[in-house]
């Protein structure tokens, strides 16, 4: 059977729950089914799928040995899960080069399932086969958060190669695996190179455990990859704190890539993730499936889970470490999220069904202090025979194109594209321009008719403008930010979107702010978390500001025909 072949029925198997999968995991797989389909379809696809690769490096690895556990020993035949991703490395190209198509991998999955292996033998691949087939002398790296953790895939290559007929075309010195004939080699980065800037020229990198990583120092050396096809690997299981760039840059940012409901992309990167969800079920069995594709399969791996929860019952200490390392749960995650993405993704239309013109609009403001995003959101409430509902539309700007393309470097989503297609708007200023916002405001109101009825502020950072808007007769209310004051509004407009009650047009910054959203909670009341200040959410915070006041407002006055009344023989 094709490589192909074997893949797409992995993927309906994990889809169908025959292999019981989380959402990620799901999702990863529609995606691969997905870019299957076009590639056999849809000539202007730019990417196609090479069996012959895919099969080559399925095969490299049937060359290398097991080195511990039952297998010792033993050739390396790839598990469905593993081919998953390692073929998909190899098996998707572009057309235009015939150069693999993917440039980096995230790939989270509780601890024990074969990723030091699954490293170890892409990197011993590349410094052969791909070096010699591309005529370039490689320099690939591994970067633990500490020296230990640098060696674990250099120490794991060599013993892979200790019993393998490809032992003598490689040699150890040190630290350091090298390739006899093309010269390229392997070799683990420690601390003090993140500041020396060894490494600054890899092939690949490869970053493992990323979790443990503190800052991003290591994963910016692939910036400076000079390389025909540079390759960044992130091989990582969940941890506990969330203030990690694992967390809070690569797997909030790979989780949005997967999720169809989110309008980001990244067609050169491959993502999977396998965790389980229920938090409050950690010894069903299913939930442990679907953190670990590899150790859930053969008895003494499901033994060692089954000790290792067994202890976590009976000493609670413990249940932190089984969550994160045997069921790779970033703790917390799940209950601060802010809004069901799949549920705001059904409230998209691509034409708002009734008519705005003459309607009270609610305009909502998040002004940034200096550089950030500032953003602007007009709700205008009408009724559905009995039932209140909302349309929201969203608007964001930034000063100046500098900051444009660092928020895209920064966010890796495509701030300059979104703002080609007119949902943000270059202010051209060293700090956002508030007169600009405020003309864009009057004139979109005035374009489609749109009587404005309260203007809602954040007062932060807006203070003078609210005192200048205010002299010029407007009515300006300011929202304080207080749990008592955002409560109702942060629950509502979510219960909203729930009841499918709230509109909005296509919006891919509004969307990605949705799915950045995270609330704090204090005493049973919520608010969005500001203070999350690397995440983008203030289209979320300036919709909230517009929905606050919008929800009082009675839609039962804009019924009222004036003219029709004055022309009645009713007075």
């Amino acid at each position: 059977m094709m490589i192909a072949d074997q893949l797409q029925a992995y993927a309906r198997s994990c889809l169908d729950d025959t292999i019981p999968s989380c959402t990620k995991h799901k999702w990863a797989c529609k995606r691969f089914l997905d870019d299957m389909e076009r590639a056999e379809n849809d000539p202007s696809y730019p990417y196609y799928w090479d069996d012959r690769e895919a099969e080559l490096i399925s095969d490299w690895f049937l060359l290398l040995r097991h080195s511990k556990g039952v297998m010792a020993g033993q050739e390396i035949r790839l598990t469905p899960s593993q081919k998953f991703t390692v073929c998909q490395i190899y098996g998707w190209r572009r057309k235009d080069t015939k150069f693999r198509r993917f440039t980096k991998l995230f790939k989270e999955v509780a601890r024990k399932n074969a990723k030091s292996q699954e490293l170890a033998g892409i990197l011993l691949y590349e410094i052969s086969r791909g070096a010699v087939k591309n005529g370039e002398i490689y320099e690939t790296y591994c970067a633990g958060s500490k020296k230990d953790q640098s060696l674990i895939i250099i120490t794991e290559a060599w013993n892979m190669l200790t019993k393998s007929p490809l032992k003598p075309k490689f040699k150890k010195v040190g630290n350091m695996i090298s390739h006899r004939k093309s010269g390229s080699f392997m070799k683990a980065l420690s601390k003090n190179d993140r500041q020396s800037g060894d490494g600054s020229n890899p092939a690949v990198l490869c970053l493992d455990e990323y979790h443990q990583h503190r800052t991003t120092e290591f994963c910016d050396l692939f910036l400076g990859a000079n390389t025909k096809e540079p390759l960044l690997l992130i091989i990582t299981t969940a941890g506990t704190d969330l203030n990690t760039p694992c967390y809070r840059k690569e797997y909030t940012y790979c989780s949005s890539v997967l999720n169809p409901y989110v309008d980001i992309t990244n067609e050169e990167y491959l993502i999977d993730i396998y965790e389980a969800e229920n938090e409050d079920r950690p010894g069903d069995i299913n939930e442990w499936k679907k953190a670990n594709p590899i150790r859930m399969y053969y008895p003494e791996g499901v033994e060692k889970i089954k000790s290792a929860y067994a202890l976590a019952k009976d000493i609670p200490e413990e249940m932190t470490s089984f969550m994160t390392k045997m069921l790779n749960i970033w703790l917390q995650r799940s209950e601060d999220g802010y809004m069901d993405m799949a549920k705001w993704k059904a409230c998209e239309v691509n034409e708002i069904p009734v008519s705005l013109k003459n309607r009270a609009v609610f305009v909502g403001f998040d002004m940034s202090a200096k550089i950030d995003l500032t953003s602007v959101a007009f709700m205008i409430p009408f009724m559905d025979g009995i039932i209140k509902k909302y349309v929201l539309f969203s608007h964001s700007f930034v000063p100046n194109r500098d900051k444009l393309m660092e928020h895209k470097r920064v966010d890796k989503v495509p701030y300059d594209a979104w703002e080609r297609v007119g949902y943000i708007t270059v202010t051209n200023t060293e700090i956002v321009d508030q007169n600009c916002v405020m003309n864009y405001v009057t004139k979109t109101c005035e374009e489609n008719g749109w009587n404005i009825e309260c203007l809602c502020f954040d007062p932060a950072n807006a203070s003078k403008l609210m005192m200048d808007l205010s002299n010029e007769g407007y009515d300006v209310e300011e929202v304080f930010q207080s749990y008592r004051s955002l409560n109702e509004s942060t629950a509502g407009f979510r219960e909203q979107v729930y009841e499918k009650n709230i509109l909005y047009l296509p919006n891919p910054v509004l969307n990605f702010a949705m799915s950045n959203a995270v609330v704090r909670k204090n005493n049973g009341l919520i608010k969005i978390d500001k203070d999350a200040s690397d995440k983008r959410i203030d289209p979320v915070d300036a919709a909230l500001c517009a929905f606050k006041l919008a929800l009082y407002y009675d839609c039962g006055q804009s019924s009222f025909d004036e003219e029709k009344w004055l022309e009645s023989d009713e007075w």
